[in-house]
């Protein structure tokens, strides 16, 4: 079991890896340059799928479940029914005919694209039009949301609680011994040498600011906006997810999201992109246009949202690995270092069985709550030209620590 274990990155799966750490007996450092839950983990949907995808999801929602009930903390858990809809915008008609079949509280003014088997009929500009629900994706047994600002902060402070620390910083580089047998021995934090004896890379598509160093894979950015909304109605919304297939006036088709919350607000996103991410988290923003565009489809399914409040407009950046899966494991060349990233929309999801199962393969050697062969990290990291780029390497890391100045590990705070 290592002695020196430091986190790079205070998103869900830093703060995950954390967490689940100190249930192992063993208390980290996390490092961190802009803040926990500073990006994609605070402003993301949070929505959990039991059986979407893969062991990893089934595993990851069975621990959602349980921290709900073991963390001292309102997170936003609960369980939703989840719904695909298809829809056109359309101008308002004066009267509706309701169906059992779709929510109230959707009651705006679309009418629906082609489908065999209309699950809703509204008249919309005195004509017959449909908007079909196509599909009940999932059921409050199977699917369900959180707040994922509330969870990781929540997952920090208990794993501060139980001797984990945070340092504000930004990791430059990772050392490494010489040698045939690479070893982590520590990293370089604001010119700082802070040793460890294993080193987690949990920094989504900022993990690349550190792959020259590992020969890492490069994780792309998809950047997405979102809005959080506040109805002027007293109560909070119904419990259903929408999955919108969006058709706007002009003919432009979408893809938005949008997630009534416990807190009373709503939380809708879409207008994805991809980018390479700024250097500091903090300075991603929505692109023009972005948030108008979502506020469009959110004011036209529901007269609940046409004069809700903007609470927040917001974007992130997703990490997406080279071959769509996340990657989770051991470095396959360097020992202690580990990496967790490329989880893409995902990431919230699963959080909690990534972090578990890396606090597994650090403190036993090998994950117990899930299988991780298909995201080894192995798959995308070649040891090709190994040798010549490692002693280039530890050539420049030799002359960057003749310039640190060295900090021992009692002392990082």
């Amino acid at each position: 079991m290592p002695d020196h274990v430091v986190i790079c990155g205070g998103g869900i799966i830093g703060v995950a890896t954390a967490y689940y750490l100190t249930l192992q007996g063993i208390k980290p450092l996390l490092v961190e340059k802009s803040g926990i839950a500073c990006a994609a983990s605070g402003k993301a949907g949070g929505f959990l799928a039991l059986d979407w995808t893969d062991e990893l999801a089934r595993t990851s929602y069975g621990l959602h479940q349980e921290l709900a009930m073991t963390l001292d903390a309102d997170i936003g858990y609960r369980p939703v029914q989840s719904l695909a809809l298809s829809a056109t915008a359309a101008k308002r008609g004066s009267s509706r005919r309701h169906s059992a079949k779709l929510p109230d509280w959707l009651d705006g003014s679309v009418s629906g694209g082609q489908v065999e088997d209309p699950l809703y009929a509204c008249v919309v500009a005195k004509q017959q039009v449909v908007l079909p629900l196509n599909k009940v994706l999932g059921s409050v047994q199977t699917t369900a949301q959180v707040h994922p600002e509330k969870l990781t902060k929540a997952m920090m402070a208990a794993a501060e609680r139980r001797g984990a620390q945070v340092r504000s910083g930004s990791v430059e580089s990772i050392c490494t011994s010489e040698g045939p047998a690479s070893q982590v021995t520590g990293v370089i934090v604001d010119g700082q040498h802070i040793q460890a004896d294993a080193v987690v890379l949990a920094l989504g598509p900022w993990t690349n600011t550190l792959a020259g160093s590992l020969q890492l894979p490069h994780i792309s950015g998809q950047l997405g906006h979102s809005l959080v909304l506040k109805p002027s109605t007293s109560e909070a919304l119904p419990a259903d997810c929408l999955f919108v297939s969006w058709q706007n006036k002009s003919g432009k088709v979408s893809e938005p999201e949008i997630f009534p919350r416990a807190d009373g607000t709503v939380w809708c996103c879409g207008e994805n992109s991809m980018v390479d991410p700024p250097k500091d988290p903090l300075q991603v923003k929505p692109r023009p246009g972005a948030p108008a565009a979502i506020q469009e489809v959110a004011k036209a399914l529901s007269s609940h949202l046409d004069s809700a409040e903007v609470v927040q407009q917001q974007a992130c950046i997703r990490p997406l690995s080279p071959d769509g899966s996340p990657i989770i494991g051991q470095h396959p060349h360097v020992a202690g270092a580990y990496i967790a990233t490329g989880h893409s929309c995902w990431g919230i999801l699963n959080g909690p069985a990534t972090g578990k199962a890396m606090a597994e393969m650090i403190a036993t050697g090998a994950s117990q709550c899930v299988d991780l062969t298909p995201y080894d990290p192995a798959r995308l990291i070649r040891n090709t030209d190994g040798v010549r780029r490692k002693e280039r390497f530890i050539e420049s890391e030799r002359t960057h620590l003749a310039d640190c100045e060295p900090i021992g590990w009692d002392s990082h705070l």
